[in-house]
């Protein structure tokens, strides 16, 4: 297989010096420390009997007044400012005014603490000063500490209910006040590549770091996000994922110096993952699928989905394949940024009654670039290189282009285009778009990415 001259460093570190890779080791405790109020998993083989409606409606009444005085909202102010710039829902979790939340909720604040507070507000409308002691970025969770607020802590069931369990989330909806919505578990969202409780009831903006309950009132997960364009469907960090971190806040929390350094070691490690799970070990070929007589990479991991749509009407003068691949791992960190993901499109056009000429345009519009580019307060500008390339049973044109993340260091944003040059009605043109992942790694997997595509026929 030809080595791409493309993909060598010089071409993108734009002078930015090497950072060490981090090796990032979490090496915590799964256990409950005494001061996590924690219930026992149920049994796997129970079966829950569904009340009827009226009792539905009276268990989320007798749901929220219970745990009502445990739950506040996390208010976020720029500056001097008395009007608050985001808000989203905490819990106490441990005795002494312990509480969860949201990662996102926090994020600001965490990594610009001398442009944001954080404040509690109670539903009784009492207020006080919120402290960040630990962050799992990976899975969007936040310990804090409510200074002066110390109700009875909820308790924490570990266990993911069965599909069909009834559940409670509650929170700040649109800062419109407390609220619960009733809903049911579907278990945990299968070939994700990080473990999410899909939660068929209704999350709104300001819910986020609410927490979910069981009909016993024990927490299973923490409201984190739900599909902007579907009705209920929403999704729960799982309980479990929040003892670890409460051990971390124990026995080393976060100091404000230490903050960005931090969650970039944690975004670091989640890219490295990623690039591990789609990869693929050395001497191995990506999953490809055949088009046109073209090999193009595929589903590389079960958390990646690929959809397929084409025009199938028989009188039109090219026709058109798009495939569309997306891999569920982006981490979510602040407005306007999400990092550790990776996206790409192949669209193959076949010529039917195009002479070459109009064939080649064609082929170009489709070679515009797409994406989502993030926003210029994130990450640096583009570098670039295109030149042609010989790849397996045919010539291509390869742009790549990388950038790095402003705060965060070693972290690299990659796009390619990849187009076929050697036939006059028949080619594809592939976008492909990491986001947040180190730099080796990237060009490792552009590298490997681009060399299995191959020409059969």
């Amino acid at each position: 297989m030809p080595r791409l001259s493309l993909f060598d460093p010089s071409a993108a570190r734009g002078g930015r010096s090497a950072v060490a890779d981090v090796a990032f080791v979490l090496a915590l405790a799964l256990g409950a420390t005494s001061a996590v109020a924690q219930s026992p998993a149920a049994p796997p083989a129970e079966r829950t009997v569904l009340p009827d409606a009226a009792s539905v409606s009276e268990r989320a009444r007798d749901t929220l007044d219970r745990v009502r005085p445990s739950i506040v909202q996390i208010q976020g102010f720029f500056g001097a400012n008395t009007a608050q710039a985001f808000h989203g829902t905490g819990f106490a979790v441990a005795r002494g005014g312990i509480a969860l939340t949201n990662f996102h909720v926090v994020a600001e604040h965490v990594l610009y603490p001398d442009k944001y507070r954080l404040e509690y507000r109670t539903p009784g409308g009492a207020t006080g000063k919120v402290t960040v002691l630990a962050v799992d970025v990976r899975h969007d969770l936040a310990v804090v500490r409510t200074e002066g607020f110390a109700p009875e802590p909820l308790a924490l069931n570990t266990a993911v209910p069965p599909k069909g369990e009834r559940a409670y989330s509650i929170g700040f909806p649109l800062d419109v006040g407390l609220t619960i919505t009733e809903g049911v578990s579907n278990g945990r969202v299968a070939d994700a590549f990080d473990a999410r409780i899909h939660y068929s009831g209704a999350l709104n903006g300001g819910m986020s770091g609410g927490p979910a309950l069981d009909q016993r009132g024990n927490v299973i997960g923490i409201n984190v996000a739900g599909y902007r364009f579907e009705q209920l469907v929403s999704f729960l960090v799982p309980a479990e994922h929040a003892l670890p971190l409460l051990e971390r806040a124990r026995l080393a929390p976060l100091s404000a110096a230490d903050a960005t350094r931090e969650v970039t070691a944690q975004l670091r490690a989640h890219g490295r993952a990623l690039m591990d799970a789609v990869g693929g070990a050395p001497g191995t070929g990506f999953p490809v699928q055949t088009v046109a007589g073209y090999d193009l990479p595929g589903r590389l991991a079960p958390f990646v989905d690929c959809s397929a749509s084409g025009d199938p009407a028989p009188d039109q003068p090219a026709r058109t394949e798009t495939i569309q691949c997306g891999a569920k791992a982006g981490v979510y960190v602040q407005q306007g940024l999400t990092t550790g993901d990776l996206t790409f499109t192949h669209y193959v056009l076949t010529g039917r009654t195009l002479d070459a000429w109009r064939f080649a345009r064609r082929l170009g519009k489709m070679a515009e670039a797409t994406g989502s580019f993030g926003h210029r307060r994130f990450l640096g500008p583009f570098a670039c290189r295109d030149r042609a390339v010989k790849l397996s049973g045919f010539d291509a044109q390869l742009l790549l282009c990388v950038r790095a993340h402003r705060r965060f260091e070693g972290l690299y944003d990659f796009t390619a285009r990849i187009v076929s040059l050697h036939r006059p009605t028949i080619g594809f043109v592939s976008h492909v778009d990491l986001y947040g992942v180190e730099f080796d790694g990237g060009m490792a997997f552009m590298r490997r990415f681009t060399e299995a595509i191959r020409w059969r026929s």
